[in-house]
């Protein structure tokens, strides 16, 4: 042992360890400062320890077998040797070399592996401990506890306010207020609405205020235990509630976080000293929740006087753009506020909301608005990034995530449209509309137990509402279930009998199922009689009468001449039942008076389809091809995506058979049916003709004929009850 440790002293080999080890110590160091201060992969120091951690035995070999200096590298001299020059390295020491540094490869490799698969699961970890530390709250409606209890504007106003603050904090998930309202007045306690929202406490408590005095007692309730987590009195001038709103945010924040948020860091972006300014915005919010169009009118009123009182007051700025854009004609107006001129609206919006966001660069709802307000002008990719900085900058902001499902759904990017509703619902189940929404994108999808789940949870939610029974008819119409969707707008038509769209719900499958008869009776309301009168020509068909059907469009394409689609649809019954040559004819004469935008309607791609037929007919070759190929590519596009529309699938077999693909085409029709494809004409389909002969076309034209006769008489039981 003496004798190996004189060796070692004498081959300077302790020297050339402590010399590494130092300079291998000080380079960690440097490779550490610079992984945190340039936010490198941390998988760069475990590499840079374990090529060190091996180059070890290397160091150590080198330094017994060699002496390595600016002149070269020689062996070192043995103890037989010290008198005398030492030998140049032999074969023995190069190959001693080789297998070193082999051996240490290898473990370093696989010691490299260990320390990544270390690295990833901790990174797991982290990702799991910080969604886990996640805290769901629902704010509540506050009780009105004033004397003459005429302060609910007040106590509903400041739960929204609260419900807005705690959703820009780090690591906060929280229900919207709509949906905690809705259940409130159901008479639900605060543990069962945290049930029912899916969070893991409750907001509550009640407000008084008193000539301009505000007392606002809160409590933190725990869902699963119904326990009080902590609760707290504040008696605060009006004229301070943003404040008081930051007090109360910042220790719920403290009482549900490990982190600790000292007083002043939790901010109030949108707050206002005046107490006059902030009692007309809730006024205003109070009479835009009503959604009437005299509450709307009254809510711009409202706004407009409060940023008068107090013109640094960035939320009654975006109070006032969301109104407006509510009011305006066009797509907002759908819900009956049209009252304003779509690009005066638009305009006088934007102008708000740069207010806003002049004053409040970092206010989630106020890029939300500026994004509807892209979405209004058409630029939808616009309206997508301020939707994505308003919920980057609070990701509970619901409406945020319904507005995008609508500007991605125009687009066509229904697999994103389905993820951001699904947000929406998350955050907000209780919105009639987002859940409305929410069950036909999963019936779009082919999700149909989920689609039909939620629309039966809207009837126990909306009893009186229509609109869980529309959505569960265009479920089972999907489903190629006739009488299913002839139940569901049987009895929405007799919630609300004055809805002509129901009508055209419920005629619909009706005449698909050839009953024309109880269509007809149908027109002895006169709630129901307009409706009917819409569907001549389908009835004249179902009665064979077609030498009067021929008589009416040709007469309605003479009195149109500029109506390309007065032209189309008689060129479609003729393409049906009547002359084949002049439907090509109408078909594709004055295509140059259709939109390009209107040429291929998804998801039949009409008329471009029709017209590409038509084109084949003529032996315009080229023409049709062209036709033909736009359409395949959006369907193509379509049929990769989630969606799973028998439409499409009928598409395909169109397209198929007009190229001669037959196998395809009666693939693709088969996959139609499955889907719930019912339509009684598909025998007549004049693209479908090349497959006549076939018999596995004939079996399944046999099949849709024998399901359709089975549901005309279940429709039939339906009116003789």
């Amino acid at each position: 042992m003496k004798t190996f440790l004189r060796e070692l002293k004498r081959r300077a080999v302790v020297k050339s360890i402590l010399v590494y080890l130092g300079l291998s110590w000080l380079l960690l160091q440097i490779i550490a400062v610079l992984t945190s201060t340039l936010a490198l992969n941390p998988l760069l120091g475990s590499a840079v320890f374990v090529l060190l951690l091996c180059c070890l035995p290397l160091v150590i070999y080198l330094a017994w077998y060699f002496d390595i200096s600016f002149s070269g590298i020689k062996r070192s001299a043995s103890v037989n040797e010290q008198d005398k020059p030492a030998a140049a390295p032999g074969g023995p020491q190069w190959v001693g070399l080789v297998l070193v540094m082999l051996l240490s490869g290898y473990v370093g490799v696989e010691y490299y592996g260990v320390l990544k698969q270390q690295q990833l699961a901790k990174q797991q970890a982290l990702t799991e401990a910080s969604q886990a530390s996640t805290s769901t709250i629902a704010v509540l409606p506050f009780s009105d506890d004033s004397e003459a209890q005429d302060q609910g504007y007040l106590a509903l106003g400041l739960a929204e306010e609260m419900t807005s603050l705690l959703g820009s904090a780090a690591n906060f998930k929280v229900s919207a207020s709509r949906s905690s309202q809705f259940l409130t007045e159901q008479g639900l306690t605060a543990q069962q609405i945290g049930q029912r929202l899916q969070v893991d406490t409750v907001l509550t408590g009640s407000v008084n205020a008193t000539n301009n005095r505000l007392n606002v007692r809160v409590q933190l309730l725990d869902v699963k235990s119904g326990s009080t987590l902590w609760s707290n009195s504040y008696a605060r001038e009006l004229a301070d509630v943003a404040k008081l709103e930051q007090d109360i945010g910042r220790s719920v924040v403290n009482q549900l976080q490990d982190s600790y948020a000292a007083a002043g860091s939790f901010e109030n972006l949108a707050g206002t000293r005046s107490a006059d300014a902030y009692v007309l915005y809730l006024k205003g919010r109070e009479q835009y929740r009503k959604q009437t169009t005299e509450s709307m009118q009254q809510a711009r009123q409202l706004f407009e006087q409060a940023v008068a009182l107090d013109p640094e007051y960035a939320n009654g700025y975006v109070g006032l753009a969301d109104t407006l854009l509510l009011l305006a004609e066009g797509e907002a107006g759908e819900a009956g506020f049209g009252v304003i001129k779509a690009d005066i609206a638009t305009s006088m919006a934007q102008q708000n909301i740069d207010k806003a966001l002049t004053r409040q660069p970092e206010m989630a709802a106020a890029y939300a608005v500026k994004g509807l307000i892209y979405a209004m002008s058409g630029d939808l990719d616009g309206a997508i990034a301020d939707y994505d900085r308003a919920i980057e900058l609070n990701p509970s902001l619901a409406i945020a995530y319904m507005w995008k499902f609508l500007a991605l759904n125009s687009l066509q990017r229904f697999d994103e449209s389905l993820q951001a509703l699904e947000h929406a619902q998350q955050l907000d189940p209780l919105f009639q509309t987002n859940s409305y929404n929410l069950g036909r994108a999963l019936t779009r999808v082919g999700r149909f137990d989920e689609a039909a789940a939620i629309f039966q949870q809207m009837k126990i939610d909306y009893p009186e509402s229509t609109f869980a029974y529309q959505g569960l008819a265009d479920l089972y119409f999907s489903q190629g279930n006739l009488v299913g969707a002839i139940r569901e707008t049987k009895t929405a038509s007799q919630l609300s009998p004055d809805d002509q769209r129901l009508a055209h719900k419920l005629i619909s499958p009706l005449l698909n199922l050839g009953l024309a008869d109880i269509v007809k009776q149908m027109a002895n309301d006169p709630n129901l009689k307009s409706t009917v009168e819409l569907y001549p020509q389908t009835l004249l068909i179902l009665e064979k009468n077609f030498d009067e059907l021929f008589e009416q469009v040709d007469f309605s394409v003479a009195a149109n001449p500029e109506d390309y689609w007065v032209q189309f649809e008689a060129g479609w019954y003729h393409s049906l039942f009547g002359d084949k040559q002049k439907a090509v004819m109408l078909f594709t004469e004055k295509t140059n008076l259709i939109e390009q935008a209107d040429m291929f309607g998804m998801p039949y791609c009409s008329p471009a389809i029709e017209i590409a037929w038509a084109e084949q007919e003529q032996g315009n070759t080229q023409s049709a091809l062209d036709l033909k190929a736009q359409c395949k590519a959006l369907m193509t596009e379509q049929l990769q995506s989630s969606i799973v529309y028998s439409e499409l699938y009928y598409l395909a077999a169109r397209i198929n058979a007009l190229e001669g693909n037959k196998t395809a085409a009666i693939n693709a029709l088969s996959e139609a049916l499955d889907k719930g494809w019912r339509e009684y004409w598909t025998k007549y389909d004049p693209l479908l003709q090349s497959l006549t002969n076939e018999p596995e076309f004939q079996k399944l034209i046999q099949f849709l004929d024998n399901d359709l006769a089975r549901q005309r008489g279940e429709a039939l039981k339906l009116f003789s009850e």
